[in-house]
């Protein structure tokens, strides 16, 4: 439905939004006073992101784009407020609303123009892979005519708010290029020439549509046109970004100097041979299919496209519902945010994240890439290092720019024009990530790191934690063979428990039974239970919970990893406050500043008891022991275990403490 109909079906006194142009709101047909700067762009960012929750501090930011006041949550409340009487209205009001931990706008295709546009083009496209051409361009049309100039120009130096602009700008690129192509199809080339000419102007990098219009050219007559457009793009490559134009560019380029007769008319056959068009044979989920010739003159189908991908583990376990979670991300519409998994060392966060990328080969079919974002010693890789490895992976000619901005741009323009997955791994902090992001173009980014990444916006966030115990057995029996772990299901368990069901020390654990066939499983499961021997028992080849357990040292920083190292005196893996503060000699205060670090950096868990309780796995606490009797002497151990002894017996004589206030 177009913008007018929109307006029309909305029911009287309901407010609608349009953000495909300058913004606006309007009730009852005339326009609604929007009220300040600040409130508008709080009303923008809700409006980019209708019916999703945007976070307090993101509307802060993105408000405030320098420090935000110490009133920034006051003032958020006080223009949210004032959205809802002024500019939603009596009808409307109810539509925002306070959800953890921010706000949600809840809008339909009725009320807000970019819902309306993308419920338009979900509707066109589904039309193009069922054939119906022409019903495809007459939504895809209807689509792009809503569109009433840049999308909110006074926000276009707005963070977060300018990020979601160059999506949206993308994004109409590409239903104006479904549109054309459609077009195309339908034979009405001369009809579409000079609009095409007019978005090349504009968007002179942009492979897709440069080929129609050659195409629409050539089939005009004018051949020598064409060719011209294919030797500036060449040329503009070449000079703004140092890469060569791509195969499937080049190849119509021959196709159209050869005088091809499959370029001479329009296709009655559909979108299917348009790409044979259009890339030099047919399109399979969208990545360019060469068929070369074989020495017995049979056709051979080569997919080509670029994957880095590590191989997939065979014996992949469980996290059924997890991986699902990452599949319906990328799969439910195009423009996906950037998924970010997170949890404690060993996990698994790196498997899952390959494992999901491989069924994700179909939707991003131009490739997977796999970059670490860690040496091999485990030293966090420079931003620019990265983005120079990206760029050679892209084939880009020559050294790549001295400036870190110019690379992140060179990046960004080659994933533009390409539906690239993107798997970052082992991140540190959101200020690594933000320049490694695509731009625009239908991209997918996984993420994987020990911390949250809270702060970067609109991510989707997975939280990995241990196995189930059935998910550890199941390890254990496909690593350790099937007969030998049911035929003694209570030893079975007792290994992945005391592996803290963690997916590394289990897969760890079954590599030892395996090596070890000798080995009764019960006599294997007393061993892991004594903690003397435990660390070495969990330890093979280049597998160990201790390589593991290192890692913390280099992430936590000195001061909180000397904190860890304390926690090697306890008994047990549980403790409170008290008891962190009696070990690392401070008041309760610092020390559950201290716990929370831990918790956030998934050194420990929490549990909410009448007081926080917290637990560090045996693993860890054991070779924090190794380490606090390597690294301190026997002086200070012993001031250690005698305060922490006095701390617990003032604990039972009265009630327990934690002195958050």
């Amino acid at each position: 439905m177009g913008a007018t109909a929109v307006r029309e079906e909305a029911e009287a006194g309901e407010t609608t939004f349009a953000v495909l142009g300058p913004l606006e709101a309007r009730r009852n047909g005339s326009l609604v006073p929007l009220g300040p700067f600040k409130q508008r762009v709080l009303l923008s960012l809700l409006l980019c992101h209708a019916n999703r929750i945007v976070p307090v501090d993101q509307l802060s930011t993105a408000a405030w784009s320098e420090e935000p006041p110490r009133t920034a949550l006051k003032n958020v409340q006080v223009y949210v407020s004032a959205l809802r009487k002024n500019v939603l209205g009596t009808a409307n009001r109810d539509r925002l609303t306070y959800r953890p931990p921010g706000y949600q706008l809840r809008l339909g295709p009725q009320h807000l123009d970019i819902l309306d546009y993308e419920t338009l083009a979900r509707r066109g496209r589904q039309y193009l892979r069922d054939r119906e051409i022409t019903k495809a361009a007459g939504l895809l049309h209807e689509a792009l005519t809503l569109w009433r100039g840049d999308p909110l120009p006074d926000m276009a130096q707005v963070p977060l708010i300018s990020d979601e602009l160059s999506r949206l700008h993308s994004e109409r690129m590409s239903v104006y290029e479904d549109w054309a192509e459609a077009e195309l199809i339908l034979g009405h080339h001369a009809h579409i020439i000079d609009s095409l000419e007019e978005n090349v102007r504009s968007h002179p990098l942009r492979e897709r549509l440069r080929s129609t219009q050659m195409i629409a050219l050539f089939r005009c007559g004018r051949q020598s046109e064409a060719l011209a457009q294919y030797e500036d793009m060449r040329q503009t490559l070449a000079r703004d970004l140092g890469l060569q134009p791509s195969p499937v560019l080049e190849r119509l380029y021959r196709a159209i100097l050869a005088g091809a007769p499959s370029l001479d008319s329009p296709s009655s056959g559909g979108p299917q041979h348009l790409g044979a068009t259009l890339a030099g044979g047919p399109r399979r989920g969208g990545a360019a299919v060469l068929r070369p010739r074989s020495s017995t003159g049979n056709s051979q189908d080569v997919i080509a496209h670029l994957s880095q991908l590590p191989r997939d583990l065979a014996d992949f376990t469980g996290r059924r519902e997890t991986v699902q979670d990452v599949l319906d991300v990328f799969r439910a519409r195009r423009h996906s945010p950037p998924v970010v998994i997170s949890g404690p060392a060993g996990t698994g966060k790196t498997a899952l994240a390959v494992h999901a990328a491989h069924l994700l080969r179909e939707r991003f079919p131009d490739g997977q890439l796999f970059v670490r974002l860690r040496t091999a010693g485990g030293r966090e890789r420079s931003v620019p290092d990265v983005l120079a490895e990206i760029l050679r992976t892209c084939g880009f000619d020559g050294d790549p720019p001295r400036r870190a901005g110019e690379r992140v741009a060179a990046c960004r323009a080659w994933l533009a024009e390409r539906s690239i997955l993107l798997i970052l791994d082992e991140a540190s902090t959101t200020a690594q990530i933000r320049p490694l992001l695509p731009g625009t173009g239908d991209n997918g980014v996984l993420i994987t790191g020990r911390r949250r990444l809270s702060a970067l916006e609109s991510a989707h966030h997975v939280a990995l934690e241990g196995f189930t115990p059935g998910e550890g057995v199941e390890l254990l029996r496909r690593t350790a063979g099937t007969e030998r772990v049911d035929a003694d299901s209570a030893a079975a368990l007792s290994v992945v428990a005391t592996c803290g069901n963690l997916p590394l020390a289990v897969r760890i654990a079954g590599a030892r039974l395996a090596a070890s066939r000798h080995v009764p499983l019960p006599l294997f499961a007393d061993r892991l239970a004594d903690e003397h021997s435990l660390l070495d028992e969990l330890s093979v080849d280049d597998l160990s919970m201790r390589a593991c357990a290192a890692t913390y040292e280099r992430d936590l920083g000195p001061d909180l990893w000397a904190s860890l190292r304390r926690l090697g005196a306890l008994p047990t893996g549980e403790f409170s406050v008290d008891d962190l503060a009696a070990l690392i000699g401070s008041d309760a205060r610092f020390a559950a500043g201290v716990a929370d670090k831990l918790v956030e950096a998934h050194v420990v868990t929490a549990e909410s008891r009448p007081s926080p309780v917290y637990l560090i796995a045996d693993w860890l606490r054991l070779y924090a022991r190794e380490r606090l009797e390597r690294e301190e002497s026997a002086t200070q151990r012993t001031a250690v275990e005698r305060r922490l002894r006095e701390a617990r017996a003032r604990t039972r004589s009265g009630p327990a403490t934690d002195s958050r206030a």
